[in-house]
């Protein structure tokens, strides 16, 4: 199997990483995989670590992955490719459905994290939680801070 894939530091081609829907790829304690479309998302450094925060409300599956699974995460900046990827994993919920499986989704190994990246993603971005915090009076969303241990980008982006 071809990756068609190439290890980044985190901060090139960030042209690509805000503008786009997103997949939050999160794990359980038992190893279930679950994908969810993101929006809110921000890249930056957080005690001079590069860092990814996410704000996920917690009412969601993926806040109970994120909060009771493993404590990393994968972003994924879904290629032209897949891009209808979004579609399933953000009008349904992995409590009592596959969506990977639902979403066609292929998935990679982590290199440095348990969770596993997306195939065919633009970007992809392996993160260990490192803090979490309420978002304040904003939103009731609860923010995960990621420190972005591993950066990937798809051969098709480094070559335009």
């Amino acid at each position: 199997m071809t990756e068609n894939r190439t290890q980044i530091t985190p901060y090139e081609y960030m042209e690509y990483f805000m503008p786009d829907t997103a997949n939050l790829v999160s794990m359980g304690a038992d190893g279930k995989v679950n994908v969810m479309a993101l929006l809110w998302k921000t890249i930056g450094q957080l005690w001079m670590i590069p860092t990814i925060t996410v704000a996920v409300s917690p009412s969601r599956y993926t806040f109970e992955l994120l909060t009771k699974g493993v404590p990393e995460f994968t972003l994924n900046i879904p290629s032209p490719k897949i891009v209808d990827s979004v579609n399933v994993t953000g009008s349904l919920s992995g409590r009592n459905l596959d969506k990977v499986k639902k979403a066609g989704i292929e998935l990679i190994d982590g290199v440095k994290t348990k969770v596993p990246t997306i195939k065919g993603s633009l970007l992809s971005y392996e993160c260990k939680i490192i803090h979490t915090c309420q978002s304040g009076k904003m939103a009731s969303h609860h923010l995960f801070f990621g420190q972005i241990l591993a950066a990937f980008a798809s051969n098709d982006l480094i070559e335009k």
